[in-house]
């Protein structure tokens, strides 16, 4: 029974049946593309571990720090490990958009665990100076091999008095998430070090394993009041809320997508309100018929909360169908580095589908009251 109200009422106009649906469409491809590609923006990346504290610079992400803050770092109860590396920065800035080189500690790969590598091409790193392990994803588009030199120009000098460098390429890394970091190349921190004539015995950045995610607040603590009144104040905190720290420094991303969907389905509710009360105003005379046939007032009620839950529904599941298949494009446009990065959460499915009957219930309510109270007499007058 409810189904042929229900039908009867979409097809009665269908152009503004179809009109309305492709609104609702909009605001809810909008509302999925926003939740899932979110995490690019805000750094709520999910893959980035709790329990690997990053220490850096506080006030210059591409600042210095000696290294023996690192080895202060080590010395603490509850830290397992410590890694560190130095950014190679090349002569232009966009050029690390190409790759970035990363001279770092020989336990690279035992610490930063979603990052893979042969365990020849790690033993190599380690003892041999001039050795370099390259991602996966660079050595694609840069058609490297192993054996091939890695070359390239930075801004630190070379004992040479150039600011050439060149790398022996002995394998291939890969990462379990997050692609775009398979653009970069790891090199020896101590040939690096010993051959610059510059910034000498400074690192980029530190990562630290602890023993439980519990003490990160704790050992984050003691590591910044340490070096807050010298000349190299610190940063730090777990890997997976320093990335939505930095991203906050820059705009509070999640605000403005809170304020562009609310816009967004503000307007909707009314547009849809609006096409409701419409279409109700002009099934007066058909209601009252309805109800001199017998159909309960509460039937016409739920008829109409059904239609807009029907239309809202048809939109939110087509908007996250969009959504779904906006995803292997975004990719594709990245070239590879955003691979494996976003996903459709079941949570932004369910938030879509809650989010689509609270618009439903806001648009229906009223033609739904008017329907209910409508009096038989006073619709048969209509003309």
């Amino acid at each position: 029974m409810y189904w042929t109200l229900i039908k009867t009422g979409l097809i009665r106009k269908r152009i503004r049946t179809f009109l309305t649906i492709m609104s609702l469409f909009v605001a809810f491809l909008l509302y999925g593309s926003l939740q899932t590609f979110s995490s690019i923006f805000t750094g709520s990346v999910k893959g980035l571990s709790a329990q690997n504290l990053i220490v850096m610079p506080r006030y210059d992400m591409f600042g210095k720090l000696p290294i023996s803050v690192a080895q202060y770092v080590e010395s603490l109860d509850g830290v397992e490990d410590v890694m560190y590396f130095d950014y190679l920065m090349p002569i232009k800035l966009e050029s690390m958009m190409d790759g970035v080189v990363f001279a770092s500690s020989p336990n690279f790969f035992d610490i930063y665990t979603r990052f893979q590598a042969p365990d020849e091409a790690k033993q190599a790193l380690k003892s041999t100076r001039s050795s370099t392990i390259v991602g996966k994803l660079m050595a694609e588009k840069k058609g490297i091999k192993i054996g091939d030199k890695l070359s390239f120009k930075s801004t630190s000098m070379n004992q040479d008095g150039s600011y050439n460098w060149s790398f022996d390429v002995v394998g291939f890394y890969t990462v379990t998430q997050l692609a775009g970091d398979e653009m970069a190349a790891i090199v020896n921190y101590e040939s690096v070090d010993e051959a610059r004539l510059s910034e000498k015995g400074t690192i980029s950045m530190i990562m630290a394993r602890i023993a439980n995610p519990n003490m990160a607040d704790s050992i984050s603590d003691k590591v910044d009041d340490r070096f807050m009144n010298s000349s190299y104040a610190t940063r730090t905190g777990p890997e997976s809320m320093m990335a939505v720290e930095m991203a906050s420094e820059v705009a509070d991303i999640e605000l403005i997508m809170t304020a562009i969907l609310l816009s967004v389905f503000f307007t909707i509710l009314l547009v849809s309100a609006n096409t409701m009360s419409q279409s109700i105003r002009e099934r007066t005379i058909e209601i009252g018929v309805l109800k001199c046939l017998g159909y309960k007032d509460r039937q016409l009620f739920v008829s109409v909360m059904l239609e807009a839950t029907f239309l809202t529904f048809c939109a939110t599941g087509l908007g996250l169908l969009g959504t779904l298949l906006l995803i292997p494009v975004v990719e594709q446009l990245s070239d590879g580095v955003l691979a494996n990065t976003f996903n459709l959460e079941l949570e932004i499915i369910f938030g879509g589908f809650i989010l689509g009957l609270i618009v439903a219930f806001l648009a229906a309510s009223v033609p739904a009251y008017q329907a209910l109270t409508l009096r038989v007499v006073d619709a048969l007058r209509e003309d």
